[in-house]
């Protein structure tokens, strides 16, 4: 048998194994998005060509998450964020580029976080912070004890038994029927998790421990509510499923369980200003009248915020580029609009439509995509029926594109709801959830590497036609607060 030359082999080994790996890619399912024989010569046909054929929104989102990267609300990389956003706006062509301030609160910079066991077997496992919640300044040594009431009332059982604590806050098994709501509104809400927080700083609890609610070792980030100087708060975390239910498995066994923590995040010396970035086409003969297309520039910061919210923010200044790029001037003038401090209440939004209260009568409409990469399947009427019929004949051309859905649901949860409650006709595009809540969002699985490109451009081109024909339309959609439906949906984490 001839000899092989040792370079062949080690290429013809590493075949063989590629060949065998359980990881080799499966083959790509195939794509939800129609695709379109040809193009009307018509405003709509001249959009969807452009941006399929020359968009720039994958490169703008990778610019964004890989140059730039997490863009948490009061951060540096926010800042340059946000000087990127309107330098793109001007090369596009837009006018009236600026920014609008608002007062944020205090900062917060994530630093080291880590947990290590000091019982059973001895394991270092992943914890993130809440951001805007305390360090711990320096290791904590604790207890550990499971802590799953859901209000204060539950929370006195434990009084007495907290001090020293590092607590555990989610129980998986929980089989209790689920507590009745309760009226007042996101304020009671906020009074009562304020009432608790009192209660385990008064009871010496040390930092409290969350699971996360993605699987596959995924942590998760949220806030706390401690952009106030004046507000106690408690050092916090989640831990990924895995290491979260080992504890639990140990502590099952009514043996002291020992945990080693640091969390390192801190606070700005002193309250910041946020901004929101705006820029706008003029309407060629109603240019007081708007039609507002935008998304949230802010981002968490266990990855770099692709689907969360790259890829809405890139798809609006996609479609400033193709109304520049097509020559296209819309009777109404088209404002673009990138909001920051979504992530911590819709901060941002609800700041412009405070600061332009008077003027929000002259919107036609808010169209957001925040959503991550999926594409474009309707949009949501937050209940108004009565838009139903003109909602249907902008998004018409788009009909063979998949653009079919206008549901009556409610969503609170993105910033077009600011708008909605002022009675602003506001809506979020209904899309395609691909892996958004099982893995981007909030999770450190939010990179550029999720995007799925035709969808994503199918969103752009979706958000660009339903843009055009609000801004080209001869009817105003009716304004006014509406009544929720009973079956509408409402994030409760969204202030309303």
């Amino acid at each position: 048998m001839p000899r092989i030359p040792a370079a062949l082999f080690g290429l013809t080994l590493a075949a063989l194994l590629q060949a065998q790996s359980p990881f080799a890619a499966a083959p790509p399912a195939p794509s939800p998005v129609p695709v379109l024989k040809d193009y009307p010569d018509t405003p709509a046909g001249k959009l969807l060509r452009e941006i399929k054929e020359h968009t720039e929104v994958v490169a703008r989102v990778e610019h964004l998450c890989d140059v730039i990267g997490p863009r948490l609300t009061g951060s540096e990389q926010l800042r340059q964020a946000q000087a990127w956003a309107m330098a793109e706006m001007k090369r596009l062509g837009a006018v009236n580029v600026h920014e609008e301030a608002y007062d944020f609160g205090l900062a917060w910079t994530r630093g080291v976080d880590s947990a290590r066991l000091l019982t059973h077997n001895r394991l270092r496992f992943r914890v993130d912070q809440l951001a805007w919640t305390p360090g711990t300044k320096g290791l904590v040594k604790g207890d550990l004890l499971l802590v799953d009431a859901r209000n204060l009332e539950e929370l006195k059982a434990f009084k007495g038994q907290l001090k020293g604590r590092i607590l555990l806050r989610t129980n998986p098994d929980d089989k209790r029927p689920p507590l009745s709501r309760r009226g007042g509104g996101f304020e009671t809400y906020q009074a009562e998790q304020a009432a608790m927080t009192q209660f385990l700083l008064d009871e010496g609890a040390l930092a409290t421990l969350s699971m996360s609610g993605r699987k596959n070792g995924l942590s998760f980030t949220s806030g706390g509510a401690g952009r106030d100087p004046k507000k106690l708060a408690l050092p916090a975390a989640y831990a990924p499923q895995e290491p979260y239910r080992m504890l639990l498995r140990l502590l099952a066994r009514k043996e002291p369980v020992t945990l080693e923590l640091s969390l390192g995040g801190t606070f700005s010396a002193a309250p910041v200003q946020a901004y929101n970035v705006v820029g706008e086409i003029p309407g060629r003969e109603q240019p007081g009248e708007v039609v507002v297309v935008g998304g949230h520039l802010d981002s968490w910061d266990l990855g770099t915020g692709a689907t969360d919210n790259a890829t809405g923010s890139s798809v609006a200044l996609e479609v400033l580029r193709a109304f520049q790029a097509t020559g296209l001037k819309p009777r109404r003038t088209l404002r673009v609009i990138l909001w920051s401090g979504e992530e911590q209440g819709l901060l941002g939004s609800r700041a412009y439509v405070e600061a332009h209260k008077a003027e929000l009568d002259a919107i036609q409409a808010v169209l957001v995509d925040d959503m991550g990469t999926g594409m474009v399947q309707g949009f949501t009427l937050q209940g108004r029926e009565n838009c139903r019929r003109l909602m249907a004949q902008a998004i018409a051309p788009l009909n063979d594109l998949g653009v079919k859905e206008l549901s009556l649901r409610v969503m609170g949860s993105t910033d077009h709801a600011p708008f909605d409650r002022a009675g602003v006709p506001a809506f979020a595009a209904i899309q395609e959830p691909v892996d958004y809540f099982l893995g981007t969002h909030h999770s450190q699985m939010d990179y550029p590497d999720h995007l799925v490109p035709d969808q994503l451009v199918q969103g752009a081109q979706a958000m660009a036609v339903t843009a055009w024909e609000l801004a080209e339309m001869p009817a105003r959609l009716p304004h006014g607060r509406v009544a929720l439906p009973v079956t509408g949906a409402v994030n409760p984490s969204a202030p309303r």
